[in-house]
């Protein structure tokens, strides 16, 4: 008799550790509306401490910094990860770019949001080069505040410098005030291929930290650049799904390794007597262009 109930009350434990197992390793769900209002709370007090870089000076630094910089890289990750594995991963590293501005219609300050990832543990933030030209060419009768990121921990940081940039390959590196402290970075791997599984980290809309999953699709030289100025760049098409707001994310393969920037997107039609659209390109900046800006 006493055997019997040990065993049941073994048997009941084991039912509670399991329950409370299952519990623990739940996600919880994300609060876009509480990150964002969090995000411009945090900034009011960081704006009292901190200068960021202005809209001229990264005007400026758009036009100067376009040559390769050393960065503290580090090792790519050889292990294969599962996709929640790569989501956990790369979450600690993707950032909330963020443009805070005034609007001329109400006294509220405003963000406008983007995607980018740390490379450097130092603080360094890869996003792309459009992201801080809309910053530094802020218009409609809107007032820039400053230019900051926010990490996934809802700690957020202002960005001081562009310290490299490439119009042409959509790029831009960026130097963040962080007072000696050490960010979780992402390792770049040497390339992605046609066929690749890929993972893309980014806030699509407002919905922060948003994962997708696809394959590398295609890479070819795609035609940019204004009517009278043409120019081919290096594209890495993929099929994962972003939107804007993705713009900067990192492109990552499996081993959470980054193989690409969020870049742009681009509609193909049946043809112009009949615009129906047929298929969306994702357009990201492959690896191999970052590696042209940082060594």
């Amino acid at each position: 008799m006493r055997k019997h109930i040990t065993q049941r009350s073994v048997g009941f434990i084991l039912i509670l550790w399991c329950l409370s197992a299952s519990a623990a390793m739940a996600q919880s769900f994300t609060d876009d509306a509480k990150i964002l209002t969090n995000y411009q709370k945090s900034l009011d007090s960081l704006f009292l401490k901190v200068k960021t870089i202005t809209a001229p000076e990264a005007k400026t630094e758009l036009a100067d910094n376009t040559s390769a910089i050393s960065l503290n890289l580090v090792k790519p990750n050889k292990k294969v990860l599962t996709g929640n594995e790569v989501y956990e991963h790369a979450k600690l590293s993707t950032v909330t770019v963020g443009i805070a501005y005034l609007c001329p219609r109400c006294t509220n300050s405003h963000i406008s949001e983007s995607s980018g990832y740390v490379i450097d543990p130092k603080g360094i933030v890869v996003t792309n080069y459009h992201v801080v030209a809309m910053y530094a060419n802020i218009s409609d009768g809107n007032k820039p505040l400053g230019f900051t990121v926010r990490m996934a921990d809802g700690k957020a940081y202002a960005i001081k410098k562009v310290l490299a940039c490439s119009k042409r390959d959509d790029l831009a590196v960026l130097e963040l005030v962080t007072d000696g402290e050490k960010l979780p970075a992402l390792a770049l791997a040497q390339a992605g291929n046609v066929g690749d599984k890929v993972y893309v980290l980014g806030h699509p809309k407002g919905m922060h930290y948003f994962l997708s999953q696809g394959y590398v699709t295609n890479k070819y030289f795609e035609e940019a650049g204004e009517h009278d100025k043409k120019f081919f760049r290096e594209m890495m098409a993929i099929s994962a799904d972003y939107a804007t707001g993705s713009s900067g994310g990192p492109v990552m393969d499996s081993h959470g390794n980054v193989i690409g920037t969020v870049s742009n997107t681009k509609m193909l039609t049946h043809s112009e007597m009949n615009p129906s659209v047929q298929m969306v390109i994702k357009n990201t900046v492959p690896v191999e262009s970052l590696r042209k800006l940082v060594k």
